[in-house]
Order: structure tokens, then sequence, then C-alpha cells
């Protein structure tokens, strides 16, 4: 049993290591989109924040607790192909440990 909560410790570990810090996604709307686009943005689970901006970007996006891999699906699969959303631009934060 006592092996047991180490291993689950152990992986437990593990998956909080292998998410990344937060990451900004600066979203490019289509013109009179960008309300469609938070609509859509507010359903995703990763979504932390979501700001309408004024400036060379329409929307700034805040994702969490996401795998590098699981990033990179979200924005190609969901976030690039929703209706109004013309270009991204991520940032990855650097954590300290």
């Amino acid at each position: 049993m006592t092996q047991q909560i180490q291993l689950d410790a152990e992986r437990n570990e593990k998956i909080r290591h292998d998410k990344i810090c937060p990451t900004f996604t600066f979203i490019i709307c289509k013109p009179g989109k960008e309300m469609q686009v938070i609509k859509k943005l507010q359903t995703l689970k990763a979504v932390k924040e979501i700001q309408q901006t004024h400036g060379r970007y329409d929307i700034l996006v805040k994702l969490e607790n996401m795998t590098e891999t699981e990033l990179r699906e979200m924005i190609n699969k969901e976030i690039l192909h929703m209706d109004g959303v013309l270009s991204v631009m991520n940032l990855t934060s650097a954590c300290a440990a």
C-alpha cells in the first residue's frame, strides 16, 4: 500500500511538471467578430481570462493547465478554426521553479 502511494505521488508530480506555464494568446479577428470569438473562447476549459484589447490585437487570452501538446492542439484545432479568427500569436511565460 505504501509503495502504491509513493507511485501515485511520483505520477502526480510528473503531471504537474508536464504542464507548461501560463500562455497568453493574442488574437486578430475579422472586423465586428470580436464578441462572437469571445463567446466561443469562454467555452474552452483552459481559458482562464479573456480581455478585449485595442491596437494590433483584438483579444488577449490567458490559457493555463495545459501540456505543450494540448496547447498546440487547442490553438491549431479549435482557436484558429473559429469563425472570425484571422490569426493568433502565442507567448508562453517562463515559470520560476
